[in-house]
C-alpha cells in the first residue's frame, strides 16, 4: 500500500481497518507494522499509533547519494556478470516503459520502473548489494513517485534507462556506472523540482 501510493507519508495506520480489510486478526498487522518501522517506512508516535514515515529533503538527498553509489557498482557488476539475455530482458522492460510513457500512464510506468531497477540489482548477482539497495529504496518509496508526475518526466527518465541498457550492451563498466549514477542524480533533481 505504501509502494503503490495508497498510503502516503503522514498517514496513520489504522490496525482495525486493515485487519478487517485483509480479513486477518490485528496481531499480524502489529507484527508487520513493527517490521515496517524497522525498515524505515513507519514511525511510532507515543499514544497515537503508527504513521507512514515522512522523509525530510536532506534525508532524501543522503539516501539518493547512497543509492547513486550503489547504482554505479550495480552497473559495473552487470557488465562483469551479466549475459546477453539480461540485456535483452532489460531492453524489453525499457520498451514497455516507453509505451506507458507515450500514453502518460504513470501508474504502469512506476510499476515497470520498479521492476526494471529490481532486475538491474538482481543481475549484479551480489546479495549484499541487493539487500543494501532494497533498504535504501524502501525508504525512498515514500517520495519517489512524486518525481515522475511532472510533465515530460517519464520520457526523460526512460531515455536514461535506455542509456543504461546501451552501456550494458556495450560491455563498458565505466559508462554503465556513469549512466546509473546520472539516472539516480537526475531522479533526485526531478523529485526536488516536484516539491
Amino acid at each position: 500500500m505504501i509502494v503503490s501510493g495508497e498510503l502516503v507519508a503522514g498517514d496513520r495506520i489504522n490496525e482495525s481497518a486493515l485487519a478487517d480489510r485483509l480479513e486477518i486478526s490485528r496481531g499480524p498487522i502489529r507484527e508487520a507494522c513493527r517490521s515496517l518501522e524497522q525498515a524505515g517506512l513507519l514511525t511510532s508516535k507515543t499514544n497515537r499509533g503508527m504513521y507512514v514515515r515522512e522523509i525530510a529533503l536532506d534525508e532524501a538527498r543522503e539516501l539518493y547519494e547512497l543509492r547513486g553509489a550503489v547504482a554505479g557498482l550495480v552497473g559495473e557488476l552487470i557488465v562483469k556478470r551479466g549475459t546477453p539475455e539480461t540485456v535483452e530482458a532489460l531492453t524489453h522492460l525499457v520498451d514497455r516503459m516507453q509505451a506507458a510513457a507515450d500514453t502518460g500512464d504513470t501508474q504502469t510506468y512506476y510499476k515497470l520502473n520498479l521492476s526494471f531497477h529490481d532486475a538491474l540489482v538482481d543481475a549484479a548477482q551480489n546479495a549484499v548489494v541487493e539487500d543494501t539497495y532494497h533498504r535504501i529504496v524502501n525508504q525512498l518509496h515514500l517520495m519517489r513517485r512524486r518525481g515522475l508526475v511532472q510533465e515530460g518526466s517519464l520520457q526523460v527518465s526512460n531515455r536514461e534507462h535506455r542509456d543504461i541498457v546501451e552501456a550494458l550492451a556495450a560491455r563498458d563498466p565505466s559508462a554503465a556506472a556513469a549512466a546509473m549514477k546520472t539516472h539516480v542524480a537526475n531522479g533526485f533533481s526531478r523529485l526536488v523540482s516536484a516539491l
